[in-house]
């Protein structure tokens, strides 16, 4: 036990190298939600008015969701380009790391990369809700499982796509589905009914009503507890399909 959080430490230790060696990107990414928040947020909430309650508020925790979204796929983008581009994956397998424990090693450290780089977002919106300190490391939990259910996703893309535009088109296809076959703008009773069917098993749902929720000083575990099962299992996924990546 004491081995495997050891080498689990040294791999994400490196990629953690591997990500603050470019900062310039995390000022860019709270740049562009504060950006979604302050542009996006005030001018839809100017339009769409007689809600009964503050759109500004409802849409922010998808501001800061589309950013864990983003960050998410930095993992697969990694995984991508040490396999087909870099070729590095060959010699990382060479060191002396079980690979089930690389591989696991990779998406959590992909999901507390997403979670630091959504931190400053999620302080502004607990800010915005004013959220107890409990609370704010509720919502930062989400943010977490969140968080692995797109680096699965993303993990899973990379270790398939063998080539740029085929994992470039599974990110774009989907962060639509995660976005727009949502709750993130719009509540489910107002969306088309094939669309709301969609939006109820989609971890973006779960996750930003999940947040919703801390704003009237409650837990809906109801959401929060799908959330977490479907993060385990895109997580698994992602873990297969690497994992198959590494047999020769």
């Amino acid at each position: 036990m004491v081995g495997f959080s050891r080498t689990a430490q040294a791999v994400i230790e490196r990629d953690f190298r591997v990500f603050f060696a470019d900062r310039f990107m995390l000022v860019i990414m709270f740049v562009n939600f504060m950006i979604d928040l302050g542009v996006s947020g005030l001018s839809l909430s100017s339009m769409i008015r007689n809600l009964g309650f503050s759109y500004f508020l409802y849409i922010a925790p998808g501001a800061n969701l589309v950013t864990a979204t983003v960050a998410a796929f930095q993992s697969g983008r990694d995984v991508w380009r040490e396999r087909i581009i870099q070729d590095t994956q060959p010699y990382l397998l060479t060191l002396p790391v079980r690979k089930s424990t690389f591989a696991l090693s990779r998406l959590f450290s992909g999901m507390l990369r997403t979670t630091l780089t959504t931190l400053p977002g999620t302080i502004v919106i607990a800010y915005l809700y004013g959220l107890s300190v409990p609370f704010f490391f509720v919502g930062l939990s989400v943010m977490f499982v969140y968080s692995g259910a797109v680096a699965g996703l993303s993990v899973a893309a990379a270790s398939m796509a063998n080539s740029l535009e085929l994992f470039a088109t599974v990110r774009s296809t989907v962060q639509v589905y995660l976005s727009f076959f949502s709750t993130q703008f719009y509540p489910s009773s107002i969306l088309p009914p094939a669309v709301r069917t969609l939006s109820n098993f989609n971890p973006m749902t779960w996750a930003v009503q999940s947040f919703r929720s801390l704003q009237a000083g409650s837990v809906d575990y109801a959401l929060f507890i799908p959330l977490s099962v479907l993060s385990l299992i895109f997580l698994m996924v992602g873990f297969l399909l690497y994992r198959r990546t590494m047999e020769y």
